[in-house]
């Protein structure tokens, strides 16, 4: 199994500009367009705030449907560890928002439609921390870079976190496959879940995501990430025995 040091190697952290400048908390010359982007990504982009409702409503779909379909005691106990870690992430960044002067609530659903598709069995929970977290990875990778010091702080554990989720759903995929009629069902709900990790990263083309990398919020473009999120998992897929859909196949954003 991939360990978090090998993930590490292959998604350095050095690929921000060396002389952008690290803004701390109430910096009084932090430009209006760096705390703008900051607040646009973790407010009203990113998932994990404890002050949008509609966080807690995915949050106990998960946990819902992980203890309803986990087949064993151990797979129940790391649901239960996957949604108490969650729930700290959600804490974390709405404290992140709050240190930015802004109030971290927001009525507002999750728009990446990922988190929508119903999780029906094992398979899909299994897949979901499999393919969907494991973004968070990627996310995670470029934070630990973050050019705003309270990010970059957390950045490390939240990371860790992400990589237990994903490397556990995984672990529950690999042991699925073992069994030929449980293998079927799993490369069937890939074709589900496949597109959906992909689209996670956002459009191509995004404006907002250039105005990341030049405050170094982000050290990558949505495509560069998307690009070394399907060179890292596609061989871990294939090594199972399963097949990787068509990488344009139902995406909704290029």
């Amino acid at each position: 199994m991939e360990n978090m040091e090998e993930f590490e190697r292959k998604n350095p952290m050095d690929t921000k500009d060396s002389s952008l400048r690290m803004f701390k908390k109430d910096d009084p010359d932090m430009p209006p367009e760096f705390r703008k982007f900051m607040i646009k990504l973790l407010k009203y982009a990113h998932v994990e705030n404890n002050a949008n409702p509609h966080y807690r409503v995915l949050l106990g779909n998960i946990a819902s449907a992980g203890l309803r379909y986990a087949p064993d005691g151990r797979a129940m106990t790391i649901e239960a560890e996957i949604i108490k870690q969650e729930v700290n992430h959600g804490q974390i960044v709405a404290k992140i928002i709050e240190s930015l002067g802004e109030d971290p609530f927001i009525d507002k659903e999750i728009g990446q439609y990922a988190f929508r598709i119903p999780l029906e069995s094992w398979t899909d929970v299994s897949w979901f921390h499999a393919l969907i977290d494991r973004v968070g990875l990627y996310v995670g990778i470029e934070w630990m870079g973050s050019t705003y010091e309270p990010l970059a702080e957390v950045s490390e554990q939240l990371e860790k976190d992400e990589f237990f989720h994903a490397a556990a759903g995984m672990s529950f995929i690999k042991k699925a496959v073992k069994d030929p009629e449980t293998k079927k069902e799993v490369q069937e709900q890939l074709h589900k879940w496949w597109p959906a990790a992909l689209d996670m990263f956002g459009k191509s083309n995004s404006k907002n995501a250039e105005a990341y990398v030049k405050w170094g919020i982000k050290g990558q473009t949505n495509e560069e990430l998307r690009q070394k999120y399907i060179a890292d998992v596609v061989p871990m897929i294939e090594a199972m025995g399963l097949d990787v859909p068509d990488h344009l196949a139902n995406r909704q954003y290029l």
